[in-house]
């Protein structure tokens, strides 16, 4: 047994509200922190201090997750939206606004589709989010819309199993619900980006003498 087993070795100080969500990037180099409020806290895993601050929603950050080859953050908000980043940049590449999908809900009341939580599939193809309006949905990260939807109630948070295929939430109900996921084959492009941005940063990636389309 490790004598520093279970003893806290650092605290990472600046949020004002709840932390709600930490996410630490797959290559251990950054943590991204969201604690309602409108902006994520991005943290140097090397030597705990903070990076930057990443400010584009409108309301609450209540979730974040980072893509498999670390090149991507995903930050969910009661605002209805994801934004897509860059974390070495801090450049917001996208984002998907959660659209009232009921006719009998009222459309006025943006809390209704107040997201809760988002995470990234195991090849980082696709994203899942779990929202108020009762909604479990899959997107591409090509698409602006969603490619599924899964009726579900009283939603808090949702996790892709490693090999894919299956997604977990959990509800207020105390229960968590097992649900099928798109399977898919890696297109070689995808391989290779995954390869070049497991040890590389954007800026070392922009360096390399190599088409964009492959990153």
């Amino acid at each position: 047994m490790f004598s520093s087993e279970g003893k806290q070795i650092q605290v990472l100080s600046g949020h004002l509200q709840w932390v709600y969500c930490c996410s630490i990037s797959p290559d251990c180099s950054m943590l991204c922190s969201a604690a309602g409020e409108k902006s994520v806290f991005l943290w140097s895993m090397r030597s705990y201090t903070l990076i930057r601050k990443l400010e584009g929603h409108q309301s609450s950050v209540v979730s974040c997750d980072f893509s498999p080859d670390s090149a991507l953050l995903v930050t969910a908000s009661y605002d209805t939206n994801v934004i897509m980043w860059d974390p070495y940049t801090g450049e917001r590449l996208r984002s998907l606004h959660h659209t009232q999908l009921d006719p009998a809900m009222d459309d006025s009341d943006v809390h209704i589709s107040s997201l809760r939580s988002v995470c990234f599939s195991p090849e980082g193809l696709y994203l899942a989010t779990v929202a108020d309006d009762r909604l479990l949905r899959i997107w591409a990260l090509e698409l602006k819309t969603p490619i599924a939807f899964a009726p579900m109630t009283n939603g808090l948070c949702c996790t892709f199993f490693p090999h894919g295929g299956v997604i977990a939430t959990g509800t207020r109900d105390g229960h968590v619900q097992f649900w099928t996921a798109p399977r898919v084959l890696s297109s070689l492009k995808h391989l290779c980006r995954k390869a070049l941005r497991s040890f590389l940063t954007t800026y070392q990636v922009l360096a390399l003498p190599i088409p964009k389309k492959i990153w």
